[in-house]
């Protein structure tokens, strides 16, 4: 083994590739994973290009002449709707995942975004976006719960991580495919034209999964305890801090992701032409080392992964608040451009190092019937973070325009104290900085490096949440 893996030749490197320890291993191993990798890929190219584009359809289309903190509360407030459905909706649609298969709920989230986004081609006012934002919110709720149990279930114990590190990539590829793809055509042919894309994206991955997804794969699995669900905390009181902590991370990720598009546009002139080609490395980061990150928290134990991501995540977004300090700049070769990327790239690796360890060490808390309920809640307690991130966001434009506002009634009700008619400028100067945002969130992190080191560690090995064999699988999928 030890001369194959040094072999130079081609035959000895696709060898190393393929291999058990190589990096697209897994794939050879468990070949149901890349079909399944595919659909999560399609859906998350869509959802990950909505979540960018509309920042800069709102920016420059429905609200021009908005300040800068109005605009991202906006953003933020159909990023809400999106967030807060599939939240709400995570745990119930995974525990129907359990019951009647995850084919069916599958299917039905890829129908329903294949939909909402034709729809929003005819939104013309940025509220329209709340409700089929949350139409996109049941989908996730449907997908991820039923996609994620589906993975963990089809291999062995020992390659947990691996299979969510899959899952993990998927996700993380369509993050990088997706508004690199969007952004281009966006700047292009215009924000609008995007919807349909969106659109087509996801058809393919329902005519994938239509085709993928069939006889016994994707069928329940049968549930010896009704009532497992319902103990689960009980039982397994390592779950409920897991979900808190899980959660008090996901909202630093809330804070970030509808203020970070504005902000270096502000900070280092970046517009919507010049993200595609300045994401490339990124994504190429992102691909290449997402499924071999993924493979250390095996390796290292998957305590110790979340442990080290914590770190790599603090450390990375003080950089990136740091440069809030630093002037704006528009050249790309400068310390502060220097700096931010440095951070963003600290934010990836702890991000596809910390989310398969934190999946795989929560399919090992409950046996196989129970898997979707379990990373259902998981996920859930990702939305809850997310919820509590953004909806600090979308509360600061309401709060600066309630503050204008009674400003001007103080002022108009007590003329004796002299107030200037524009004594106040909340709204119209950005009172509060979007970079306050920035070191919220690497506050959070550091909150949850130290929770991690308190809190989290490998399960006991039990018979009854073990996974010995991996399940019987059409060997035609």
């Amino acid at each position: 083994m030890q001369e194959q893996g040094n072999d130079p030749s081609p035959s000895g490197r696709w060898a190393a590739l393929l291999g058990k320890n190589g990096p697209l291993g897994v794939f050879v191993q468990y070949p149901l994973l890349l079909r399944l990798a595919v659909i999560s890929v399609c859906a998350e190219i869509a959802w990950a290009t909505l979540i960018i584009v509309l920042q800069y359809h709102f920016k420059d289309d429905l609200l021009r002449n908005f300040t800068h903190q109005l605009i991202v509360s906006r953003v933020a407030t159909v990023t809400f709707a999106f967030v807060a459905c599939e939240t709400i909706l995570k745990y119930p649609m995974g525990t129907l995942s359990d019951r009647f298969g995850p084919r069916p709920m599958i299917l039905l989230a890829l129908v329903i975004s294949t939909i909402s986004p034709l729809l929003m081609t005819q939104a013309d006012q940025w509220w329209h976006f709340v409700p089929l934002r949350a139409l996109d919110g049941v989908a996730a709720a449907a997908l991820w719960p039923a996609m994620s149990s589906l993975m963990a279930r089809s291999v062995p114990r020992e390659a947990k991580s691996a299979a969510m590190s899959v899952f993990n990539g998927a996700y993380c590829a369509g993050l990088a495919i997706g508004p690199m793809l969007g952004l281009y055509v966006g700047h292009r042919f215009g924000n609008s034209a995007v919807f349909p894309l969106c659109s087509l994206v996801m058809f393919c991955g329902l005519v994938i999964a239509y085709t993928v997804l069939t006889g016994e794969l994707g069928a329940p699995v049968k549930v010896k305890d009704d009532d497992e669900g319902i103990s689960l905390f009980r039982k397994r009181p390592v779950l409920l801090r897991m979900m808190m902590l899980y959660a008090l991370s996901q909202s630093a990720v809330g804070l970030i992701a509808n203020v970070l598009i504005l902000y270096i546009d502000t900070q280092f002139g970046i517009h919507e032409g010049d993200l595609p080609r300045l994401i490339l490395g990124p994504a190429l980061f992102i691909g290449v080392l997402a499924l071999p990150i993924g493979h250390v928290a095996d390796k290292i134990g998957r305590p110790r992964a979340i442990w080290i991501s914590y770190v790599l995540a603090s450390l990375g977004m003080v950089f990136v608040a740091l440069t809030s300090r630093m002037e704006p700049t528009t050249q790309m070769m400068s310390w502060p451009v220097a700096v931010f990327g440095l951070g963003m790239l600290l934010l990836i690796a702890s991000y596809i190092l910390g989310t398969p360890a934190w999946l795989g060490l929560t399919s090992l808390q409950v046996d196989e019937a129970h898997q979707a309920k379990a990373l259902s809640l998981m996920q859930t307690a990702q939305g809850v973070g997310l919820i509590m991130g953004t909806g600090l966001v979308m509360s600061a434009g309401a709060l600066l325009v309630r503050s204008e506002n009674l400003y001007q009634a103080v002022r108009l009700r007590w003329p004796k104290l002299h107030l200037s008619e524009h004594g106040s400028r909340f709204v119209e100067t950005d009172a509060v900085p979007i970079a306050i945002w920035l070191w919220g969130a690497a506050l959070v992190f550091v909150l949850c490096l130290i929770g991690s080191l308190l809190w989290v560690h490998e399960p006991e090995h039990h018979e009854s949440s073990q996974t010995s064999q991996q399940p019987p699988l059409p060997s035609e999928v």
